[in-house]
């Protein structure tokens, strides 16, 4: 499948086209290099074939193009198969990602934020690196949580700094 073929299916209304082109994607790392934003949007897609395909076209993946990341930050508040790649996505570009951070940690502390996104972003934001005082101060708020893996992933985030 063409690469341009695939991105305008994976944001088509024809299930089938989504189906295939999130397919090709994962099994042709070139194909879903050009499309992360559109199979991460996939992710949350209401046909489990696409979102499993895009899901593991995503699971294959480096990082995302460091000018993908206005895209991606927008859809970490989506449905949360497809906020969990997107904020992913953000942690494999590591300190490229520093801008993102603050976005990252108020996704910690929003109460509505989906349990697996919030430790999702706890992993990004270690993945980063360096951050300021009051991302620190997020982080050592969830290093307290009653969720152990909350408070795992935010300890190591922290020695991670």
């Amino acid at each position: 499948m063409e690469v341009s073929h695939a991105v305008q299916a994976l944001g088509g209304t024809n299930t089938e086209e989504r189906r295939k082109a999130a397919e090709a994607c994962a099994k042709d790392p070139s194909i879903a290099m050009a499309a992360i934003v559109p199979l991460c949007r996939c992710c949350g897609d209401r046909d489990e074939q696409v979102s499993q395909w895009s899901q593991a076209a995503l699971e294959e993946l480096g990082p995302p193009e460091a000018d993908e990341l206005e895209s991606l930050l927008e859809l970490t508040t989506s449905a949360e198969l497809t906020a969990y790649w997107a904020v992913t996505l953000v942690g494999r570009l590591q300190a490229k990602a520093s801008p993102a951070a603050a976005h990252l940690a108020n996704l910690i502390e929003k109460e509505d934020t989906p349990v697996e996104v919030r430790n999702r972003a706890i992993w990004a934001i270690g993945q980063i690196g360096a951050v300021d005082e009051s991302i620190k101060t997020t982080l050592e708020k969830a290093a307290q949580s009653e969720n152990a893996r909350t408070a795992r992933l935010a300890s190591k985030a922290l020695s991670n700094m």
